[in-house]
């Protein structure tokens, strides 16, 4: 250890190099580690990585498609990414998840390289590293960063622009004027929210703005940081980013490209529920508390530390890094908020805002040198029991899990697959021994109250751990007992149905029947739904027959019961029928 040292201390580029190192491994493990493994999963995922496909096949770049119609949910940021990655690794799940994960690990580095700029040139290095090692530890190891940075999803193309816009103004704000650290902040704000716009809409500026807003404001310093703030190129990188796509989508499309996307898929979304997503107002708290486990179980903590009820002492702070766990905290909380005041709800929503929820937890366990003088106190003693009985709860529930999985008649091999397999042991045993070492640390820390600071090892230690055991041999598990029988029917039905034969998916909307079978799709839950949609394709009525997929109860309650279709294809419990249109007519009949 000893040499090790030695050899840290004969360059001071080796200790952030090594850090650097380490992280870039730990992302590729929470990220990248067998992305390729699971095939596309519905209904969200199947229906974003389609359009970039078809934007790919049909070379239009401009106006996004998907099942054969203009698609304006989304804007085009994400899509661009995706097919781009189609372009250079081919159409495959691999490809299409790489560009999110690659953002997921753009903002963790960042995050990573801001806290290292800021940290107090008069502290070790050897403190400066660690800190930020640990804020961008934690992000990465956070369920909700790890989830959807493996997911090909807008949410992660939101939240990796809005955090890394955020950090440009954190970068920004501490620098005198004209400086090149000042310049980089600006610019990474004014670019990333135009990527933000680009990739979800409005919210990309407002999000971003209300953060920054709120904290001038508690800071006393609005109207000050406005006059300094250099607007015209800023504003110039910021439409130049965003107005040549929306100038052409507009043209091209026309007013049904602004209603559809700014009418319905903003103003709607806020205002009133979509997609049967409704939520109470405290809907986003409890997923707060899943999406940043285990750190989230410290947020009381960090937040109380901080004393942010005292506005006179925040507007005494004269450094950008004694001001960044207020911005951290604006960050999340604002955030947060803004989601929970909308009225159609979805756990990825909030997912800008962990970014902001781990750097408040990371400076909590690794403060500031001139908040060292602060006592942990009980509180984070206390926390760190709450920690350690969750923990236990999942070791033990990890190793029951098996019992409590109810058979899916849909799936009907899966809850036996999953007690055959090493899963529930490759959770329970990272989380009980996380326990036990959380336990051994708080016991001492009466004696050594400077052990409160590691509780966070444990934690991290498990976590990478789980990532690094468990997900790969759940993803071929998954995909084998859930993913691969629909897929398997797509790709059948593709090669199956005649040019002008439609293909019904029946009961639930597996939208990656769109991508696995190459054609257009119709969704339905009945014989009537069935036939109305037909009723807008009159060539369905040469091809005489229509495809339906679906699992064995879905297509009983269609109505289709023994000799009423074609056998095509079973995989399990999953049937490709061919129905003749007659039979569907009579089935349609009341």
């Amino acid at each position: 250890m000893h040499a090790f040292q030695s050899w840290l201390g004969r360059d001071p580029r080796r200790p952030p190099a090594l850090a650097l190192l380490a992280l870039c491994g730990l992302c590729g493990l929470a990220f990248f580690n067998g992305i390729g493994d699971l095939g596309l999963i519905d209904k969200t995922e199947g229906l974003f990585v389609e359009v970039p496909r078809q934007m790919l096949g049909s070379g239009d770049w401009v106006t996004p498609r998907w099942n054969g119609e203009p698609f304006f949910d989304y804007p085009v940021w994400g899509y661009w990414m995706v097919a781009i990655s189609y372009k250079l690794f081919g159409i495959t799940a691999w490809a299409a998840r790489l560009p999110a994960a690659l953002a997921a690990t753009a903002t963790v580095l960042a995050l990573f390289a801001l806290v290292l700029v800021l940290a107090p040139a008069e502290e070790s290095q050897g403190s400066r590293v660690g800190r930020a090692l640990l804020c961008g530890t934690l992000l990465t190891l956070s369920p909700g960063w790890v989830g959807w940075g493996r997911s090909s999803v807008t949410d992660m193309f939101l939240a990796s622009a809005i955090s890394l816009a955020l950090l440009g103004f954190a970068l920004a704000w501490g620098a005198a004027d004209a400086t090149p650290q000042r310049r980089i902040g600006h610019g990474a704000l004014a670019l990333f929210c135009g990527i933000a716009v680009l990739a979800k809409g409005p919210v990309g500026l407002l999000l971003p703005g209300v953060v920054i807003i709120a904290f001038l404001l508690l800071k006393g310093r609005l109207w000050a940081e406005v006059q300094r703030t250099p607007w015209p190129p800023l504003l110039a990188l910021f439409l130049g980013v965003t107005a040549p796509w929306y100038a052409l989508a507009t043209a091209a499309n026309g007013t049904t490209f602004l209603n559809r996307f700014l009418g319905f898929s903003n103003v709607e979304r806020f205002t009133s529920v979509l997609y049967s997503h409704p939520g109470p107002p405290w809907f986003y708290l409890p997923w707060l508390v899943v999406l940043l486990l285990p750190w989230s179980l410290f947020l009381p903590v960090a937040a109380l530390r901080l004393r942010f009820w005292r506005l006179e002492a925040w507007r005494q702070q004269t450094s950008a890094a004694a001001d960044l766990p207020l911005l951290a905290l604006l960050w999340l909380v604002l955030i947060v908020a803004f989601f929970s005041s909308a009225a159609t709800k979805l756990p990825g929503y909030i997912l800008p805002a962990m970014p902001g929820g781990a750097l408040l937890v990371g400076l909590l366990f690794r403060p500031w040198p001139s908040d060292e003088a602060r006592p942990l106190g009980a509180g984070l003693r206390w926390s760190g029991w709450i920690n350690t009985v969750l923990l236990a709860l999942i070791s033990i529930a990890a190793v029951l899990a098996p019992r409590w999985i109810g058979g899916d008649p849909s799936f009907p091999g899966f809850a036996d697959a999953i007690a055959a397999s090493p899963l529930p042991l490759l959770l329970a045993v990272p989380a009980g021994l996380a326990a036990v070492a959380l336990v051994l640390l708080l016991r001492r820390s009466s004696d050594a109250p400077q052990l409160l600071s590691r509780l966070w090892l444990p934690n991290a230690v498990a976590f990478a751990a789980v990532v690094t055991l468990l997900l790969p041999a759940l993803n071929p598990l998954f995909d084998r007992e859930r993913l691969l029988p629909v897929r398997e029917l797509a790709q059948l039905a593709g090669r199956e149905a005649s040019t002008s034969e439609p293909l019904l998916v029946v009961g639930y909307r597996r939208y990656s029947v769109v991508f696995y079978s190459g054609r257009s799709v119709r969704f339905v839950t009945s014989p009537r739904e069935a036939i109305d949609l037909l009723k807008a394709a009159p060539a369905a009525e040469a091809a005489g027959s229509v495809l339906l997929l679906g699992s064995d109860p879905e297509l009983l309650e269609f109505g289709i019961g023994p000799g009423d279709a074609v056998l095509l294809a079973r995989r399990d419990s999953h049937r490709l029928v061919r129905l003749p249109l007659t039979t569907l007519n009579q089935l349609a009949q009341p």
